[in-house]
């Protein structure tokens, strides 16, 4: 079969920012070492009304327009463990799986460690977690009703 023919087609493959944000998010919480991404005051109050954690929380992307990718963390690790440890391996993560994903090539990876949580403290935090999930599932759904 001759592929020549598609040679005068114009291509253009585009991502959301919202898109690569998902990846590096995700790829973060997949780190040993990291135990949460940490969003701002929104980002915090939109999660009391989702069933499902948003991936995008405490990642700050910026495409350019050449498809370099910058991007920013927000990160609580483990007490004890090596934060630099962590970053680098976070860092090589989320440029294999940028890359793998999309084609797109990271240029900057900023992570700001906003905490660093002991055992007693994320088990603590993990069941007030499971008790949040418990009332969300009792509350009633609401309706728009357009009245």
């Amino acid at each position: 079969m001759d592929n020549t023919k598609n040679a005068g087609i114009n291509k253009e493959l585009k991502f959301d920012d919202a898109v690569i944000a998902k990846i590096v998010g995700i790829t973060c919480n997949e780190v040993e070492g990291v135990y949460s991404l940490e969003g701002g005051m929104m980002a915090n109050m939109t999660d009391l009304f989702r069933k499902d954690e948003d991936p995008t929380k405490g990642v700050d992307v910026d495409l350019s327009d050449d498809q370099n990718v910058s991007v920013s963390l927000d990160a609580t690790v483990r007490y004890g463990e090596n934060a630099p440890e962590i970053f680098n391996k976070v860092t090589m993560a989320i440029v294999k799986n940028v890359r793998q994903m999309t084609g797109l090539n990271v240029t900057e990876v900023k992570m700001t460690v906003k905490d660093m949580l002991t055992k007693d403290e994320i088990a603590r935090n993990e069941a007030k977690n499971k008790d949040a999930d418990k009332e969300k599932d009792l509350q009633p759904a609401r309706l728009e009703t357009g009245v």
